[in-house]
């Protein structure tokens, strides 16, 4: 009896164990912006970058073969199969123990509107090239709208100024800007609905005066008299907007000297007023 009660405990243990295991692995999968961001605005923009891939975290890439027969392993900011959490992507030679080249705690994220760029850093030291530094893997996503699984292409072993990294592609429909929505604007329905009932009204008009009424020739035509005095109402209109010498008073002759008038009508006036003088004054 007390041997089952220890084998229950231990079961139970176990079980404790394995919820925590993987409670654990749950709350350390993802990327973290590396540490070497220090800038606070420049972490917050990286991250919202990283909410692009968020759609495939998780997505493991199917296992690629380069020509030296080096096999990669990648998935999408979670630990790769057999490996500890933060670890991205993997390397594995022919009869070797895999190398990591790059760390999901350990990453820095650039894009633009087509493609992004995961950087992972923390890979493990060359051993005898690219001065013994740490490895580091870029993946570059681009879009691809009928991608719908995530595969990786190997570009090539870069060394630039004694920094070397692996440069891989990797295309999928996730990374692509979202479609504008096709459809009229508000507008163009207006526009529509004003036309179609425009053209109803004239339909329905014509074979009602047509039918019902007996209407022959131009009397076919609905509210014919509004329609043939419409021209002659936009002109009055439009006169009484812009004619301002005819609506405005900017027509009529200055009565006297009251207001602004031309110093020629002036001066006119003045004669006039001086010959009428003189008739007065003479015997």
């Amino acid at each position: 009896m007390f041997a089952s009660y220890q084998e229950r405990k231990g079961s139970r243990m176990m079980w404790v164990l394995g919820v925590l295991f993987c409670h654990l692995i749950a709350v350390r999968a993802g990327c973290d912006i590396d540490k070497s961001v220090s800038n606070q605005t420049e972490r917050d923009l990286q991250n919202n970058l990283l909410q692009k891939l968020k759609p495939i975290f998780g997505v493991s890439a199917k296992e690629l073969t380069d020509v030296n027969g080096n096999k990669y392993e990648f998935t999408v900011c979670e630990g790769v199969s057999g490996q500890p959490p933060d670890v991205g992507m993997v390397m594995t030679k022919s009869g070797n123990k895999p190398v990591v080249l790059g760390k999901n705690s350990r990453a820095l994220v650039s894009s633009q509107d087509n493609w992004l760029m995961l950087t992972l850093l923390g890979g493990e030291n060359y051993t005898s090239s690219c001065n013994k530094e740490e490895r580091k893997a870029h993946i570059m996503f681009v879009c691809d709208r009928q991608q719908a699984e995530l595969e990786i292409h190997t570009v090539e072993m870069l060394n630039i100024s004694s920094s070397c990294y692996l440069l891989f592609v990797a295309r999928h429909k996730s990374i692509c800007a979202p479609t504008p929505e096709s459809g009229l604007s508000g507008g163009s329905i207006f526009l529509i609905i004003v036309l179609v009932t425009f053209c109803a009204y004239f339909t329905f008009g014509f074979f009602y005066l047509r039918l019902v009424r007996g209407a022959k020739g131009i009397e076919q035509i609905p509210n014919r008299e509004f329609w043939f005095t419409v021209g002659n109402k936009l002109a009055d209109g439009c006169g009484a907007v812009c004619r301002c010498d005819q609506y405005c008073g900017a027509g009529r002759p200055p009565s006297s000297y009251d207001g602004y008038s031309p110093i020629e009508e002036r001066l006119a006036q003045d004669l006039q007023n001086t010959d009428r003088d003189s008739a007065l004054l003479s015997p």
